[in-house]
């Protein structure tokens, strides 16, 4: 085996390659221009007279309140503050007055003009009404009677402010979370199953009887149970014509599609790769799935078989699809199975103990229990799901299985196996790692870094001083962690017929998944204030499915279709108080389910009821604001780069077809595929942290809700004007099941911690990888408080009483503060609220010192991040997702994840950067591959430098105005021909990626990956332009 050496140059960019992955949008100006010795400036932008009049009215009312201030001060500063509103007053009426003229030229219909002049009352009422209890105040003096006018306008204006968003916590149902591990007894009678099974049991009862005629032996054609059951003193066993009714043969229902069994295009594709044949099936679905211990059918076929991860349900289900597809009945069967305690520890991650195999199983909801012998743990109890097919047994065993020829039940388990496990060092113990004292530490630091490189350098400090010759398979037990774990395989030349374990029960078989075993969710919107916007629907997962899973906002009648074209056809364009409009669910561009009307710009509640089979219900609530646009990303397993890369790849697509897709198809996308990419992050990360720390994880059923958001200006609690604003991620449930391997429960604790933190940055890095943009989160806020020198406090019940009256912070956030204390929790806050570019507010963490479990939070109740900047894209304008457009991001990106992986060493061969090395043509495919582009080759199929030549020649890309992201060729670098002679004749050697101003990223055996000048390099002189042969445009 190969060694490699981390050398210095290397070993910043260890595994690097995914911090910056995912993004397909730069915005047009340049972060650099940004201020940077100072970020706490309000935006410059011009208030609108709307907005000044409401921060009039909110003024008025902090002055009504303010408990400090005298009656005499508060009646001089709000006779004031009336004369600037009646100025006000004037330019509003005006705007009402060129409202109405529109709307009367235009021709719209009455009703349109109603809501107009109902809001014109609405508004002049209240401002009567604020003058008038005004008046009254400075009339009243400075007695008791002025209190009782000050308490009047007080209540008034409450009644007409504007709604806040503000989601308050439960502090015991954190979001970042795992769940509570309780081990559940399987079931060891068949009735036991049957009783939880009634409508599967009816269904299977009501199969259509078979006669089937034989003038022989019925073995073969009954299963060996059935012909058991017969007898050999059966009249059935004789060789006599008989007739028998038979209830165990197959039926259309074992040949049929359903929720969980698609027969897509990739599943078709697989099946005829296989050659339909059942042992092939087997065999590949056998050693390519990886088992995850959750229980209930989550993915379904197709998505296991893109993930290449699932459950014993999930394996099931691809199983079976390719099966069916292929011809061959099959059928699920469920029951409780008994194996040695090694071999689960095995199946279950690598445990060395075996109670914590036995919670790790058990924390994913399986049903399973040890069974104890001399003391000790000797076999584990566990329910599970297999597979049956019917099967051309006899007499080739499935290895010559012809179509239609089956003869007999034969089970098959894929998703039981074994695995080879290579350890690595243990940095846990090594770092003494603390989560807390990290977290400390981290906003601490002044360096510009994630959590993840903060980690990595602490992780690098050790090797320098205990281990610095230290290799990949020394650091963490192979080249790449995901050799780290590989499937023992198997391929078996027939079907052997039985199965690797005892089968103590088999409690049901059936055709498809109960729906009780479903892991469903409803998404549910709130009626608003006047009982509007009202939507309800559930869907299984999967029958999601990882599909695009949008909320939109539509007109609500024909009149408020003609309202929007009279307004350029933009719904932002329209004052909000005239437009009614209903909320859409949309499943891949498909209408799902339409709800009530309800005013544009009012406040909803979304709500997200996830329903597990053994652990119940949970319930998430998000805010919208009706004209928002969101893309809710429920992700139940690790999100793997091959399922965000396809995701970016339809984007680009559907920017080739502009005219032909919808809005969804573009902005709903786009929204869509940051969730993804954020959690493709998160589990990444998690990967080294488990690895490092000796323990595995999976994941629970998670949810991010990404919002393209509109900002809303009232006039006495009204929406009266909207604008596009910006956008922001909100996770309300992130579920980790994690385990250690020799069951110590403080590292539980800790990986939560360091994953909690992770997650919080990824909420804005989010953002600035996608868009360039500056922005915020829990974690990213509380950084810069301390680079601004403003106090971050970690509150306990020790000093809530001395600590909480010194916060500038909004009520909301100090009653959840409290909240959260008297719940035994810890919350870490800056003394103040922040002015980030043009966000304002403040970002707080509140953990269980207990479990590690925590809430990342903003202001608003956000849990998670946003958007600091407005983009200045219009996201709602179909032309800025045109292929030109999206060509231009993309290439940006190509050369910002080029960037980030300078400094990693350059070695012929290399294609994944996270081994530390990588060559020119495996750093172009990289790059490429994680925007969506696989024509250049990726990590699994490479392509050199002549094959991207040649694509690029295939699509006429040669260009003489390179942009920086685009290709650079290098001809004669070697003598690639053999022939003694380096020159041209050895054809297309080398490549890099166009930087900009005669430079270009590459990987060469000078500096590995680095910054290069085509003339004039300081090191290799003119060395690229002696060889250079062209500039190439893979993305058009």
């Amino acid at each position: 085996m190969n060694h490699k050496v981390f050398k210095p140059i290397a070993i910043v960019v260890l595994f690097f390659f995914s911090w910056t992955f995912a993004g397909v949008f730069q915005v047009a100006y340049a972060v650099d221009n940004l201020p940077q010795t100072s970020n706490n400036t309000d935006s410059s932008k011009t208030q609108k007279s709307e907005e000044r009049f409401q921060k009039a009215i909110e003024e008025i009312t902090e002055i009504l309140e303010n408990p400090a201030t005298d009656r005499e001060t508060k009646a001089s500063k709000a006779k004031a503050k009336k004369g600037e509103i009646e100025e006000l007053d004037k330019e509003i009426k005006k705007q009402f007055a060129e409202t109405e003229k529109k709307l009367r030229e235009a021709g719209l219909p009455h009703d349109i003009l109603q809501r107009h002049h109902k809001f014109v009352k609405h508004y002049e009422d209240n401002l009567n009404e604020l003058k008038a209890n005004l008046d009254d105040i400075e009339r009243a003096g400075t007695g008791l009677a002025a209190e009782v006018e000050i308490e009047k306008a007080k209540k008034h204006l409450q009644r007409v402010k504007a709604p806040r968003k503000h989601i308050p916590l439960d502090p015991n149902k954190l979001p970042h979370r795992t769940p509570k591990v309780e081990r559940k007894e399987p079931r060891l009678k068949k009735e036991d199953f049957e009783k939880d099974f009634i409508k599967q049991k009816k269904a299977e009862a009501q199969r259509k009887p078979i006669l089937v005629a034989s003038n022989g032996s019925l073995k073969g054609l009954l299963s060996p149970e059935s012909f058991d059951k017969l007898g050999t003193g059966s009249e059935l066993s004789t060789p006599n014509l008989v007739v028998a009714q038979v209830s165990n043969l197959p039926t259309p229902e074992d040949l049929a599609e359903n929720i969980e069994v698609q027969f897509t295009p990739e599943i078709i594709a697989k099946a005829q790769e296989l050659g339909n044949n059942p042992v092939k099936i087997y065999n590949w679905v056998r050693n390519n799935i990886e088992f995850v211990p959750t229980y209930g059918s989550i993915q379904g076929a197709n998505m296991t078989l893109l993930t290449k991860q699932g459950n014993a349900f999930d394996t099931a289900s691809l199983l079976i699809a390719l099966l069916r597809v292929s011809n061959i009945h099959a059928r699920y069967v469920y029951g409780t199975i008994e194996l040695p305690i090694e071999k689960a520890m095995n199946w279950a991650g690598g445990f060395t103990d075996a109670d914590a195999a036995l919670d790790f199983i058990a924390s994913g909801g399986i049903p399973v229990t040890g069974i104890i012998s001399g003391g000790k743990v000797t076999k584990a109890r566990v329910e599970h799901t297999w597979v049956e097919a019917w099967i051309d047994y006899i007499p080739s065993r499935g290895a010559k299985h012809k179509t239609g020829q089956g003869d007999t039940w034969i089970p098959m388990d894929a998703s039981f196996k074994q695995y080879i496990y290579k350890a690595g060092i243990d940095f846990f113990s090594s770092l003494s790692f603390n989560g807390e004292q990290f977290l400390q530490q981290y906003i601490s630091d002044f360096q510009d870094t994630l959590p993840y490189q903060y980690y990595n350098q602490q992780m690098f400090s050790w090797l320098d001083v205990h281990m610095p010759n230290a290799t990949i398979e020394d650091i963490i037990g192979a080249d790449d962690i995901d050799l780290t774990k590989t499937i023992y395989e198997q391929n078996f030349p027939f079907l052997l017929g039985t199965l690797p374990y005892i089968v103590l029960v088999k409690g049901t078989k059936y055709s498809q998944i109960p729906d009780t075993l479903r892991h469903k969710v409803t998404i549910g919107i709130s009626v608003d204030a006047f009982g509007g916007g009202g939507l309800t629907i559930t869907k299984s997962l999967p029958e999601l499915g990882g599909k695009r899973l949008t909320l939109s906002y539509v007109p609500a009648t024909a009149n408020d279709e003609a309202l929007i074209a009279q307004y350029g056809g933009n719904i932002l364009n329209v004052p909000p108080y005239l437009l009614n409009v209903k909320p859409l669910i949309k499943i891949e561009g498909i209408g799902s389910a339409l709800g009530d009307s309800v005013g544009m710009g009012s406040v909803q509640t979304l709500t997200l009821d996830f329903h597990e089979p053994i652990f119940g219900m949970d319930v998430v609530e998000n805010t919208v604001t009706a004209g928002a646009y969101s893309a809710i990303t429920i992700q139940s397993q690790k999100t793997p780069v091959e399922i965000v890369t396809q995701r970016m790849e339809m984007l680009r697509n559907n920017s080739k077809n502009i005219d032909s897709v919808s809005l969804d198809d573009l902005l709903g996308e786009l929204l869509h595929d940051i969730g993804l990419s954020y959690f493709h992050h998160l589990s990444f990360e998690n990967d080294l942290y488990a690895k490092t720390f000796q323990m595995v994880y999976t994941k629970g059923s998670s949810e991010a809700v990404t919002t393209l958001t509109i900002d809303v200006s009232y006039l006495f609690g009204i929406p009266w004007s909207v604008s596009q604003d910006g956008l922001v991620i909100d996770v309300d449930r992130n579920i980790t099941i994690p385990a250690s391997l020799a069951g110590d429960m403080n590292r539980i604790k800790q990986f939560m911690t360091i994953s909690g933190i992770s997650s919080s940055s990824w909420e804005y890095r989010i953002f600035e990888t996608f868009f360039g943009t500056p922005s915020v989160s829990a974690m990213k806020l509380l950084k810069y408080a301390n680079q601004q020198g403003v106090p971050v406090y970690t509150i306990d019940s020790t000093n809530i009483d001395q600590l909480l009256p010194v916060l500038q912070v909004y009520l909301d956030v100090k009653m959840e503060i409290q909240n959260a204390i008297n719940a035994g929790k810890k919350v870490i806050v800056p003394q103040s609220e922040l002015q980030y570019y043009e966000w304002n507010g403040v970002g707080y963490v509140i953990l269980d010192p207990l479990t590690g479990a925590g809430a990342y939070r903003i202001s608003g109740g956000l849990e998670g991040g946003g958007t600091g900047l407005n983009l200045g894209l219009q996201f709602y304008e179909k032309t800025l997702y045109t292929e030109e457009q999206i060509g231009k991001f993309q290439r940006q990106r190509v050369f910002e994840i080029a960037s980030s992986l300078k400094g990693t060493l350059h070695r012929y061969g290399d294609r994944d950067p996270s081994t530390g090395y990588i060559d020119c043509s495996g750093l172009v495919s990289f790059v490429y591959s994680q925007v969506g582009i696989n024509d250049l080759g990726t990590i699994k199929s490479p392509k050199n430098a002549q094959m991207q030549y040649d694509y690029v020649s295939s699509v006429n890309g040669f260009t003489s105005n390179p942009q920086p992201g685009d290709l650079v060729f290098f001809e004669g670098t070697y003598d690639k021909n053999k022939d003694g002679v380096i020159d041209s004749r050895d054809g297309i050697t080398h490549v890099g990626i166009y930087a900009g101003d005669n430079q270009y990223i590459a990987s060469q055996q000078t500096r590995g990956v680095d910054t290069y000048f085509l003339t004039n390099d300081p090191k290799i002189g003119n060395w690229g332009q002696n060889h250079f042969k062209a500039y190439g445009r893979a993305i058009q």
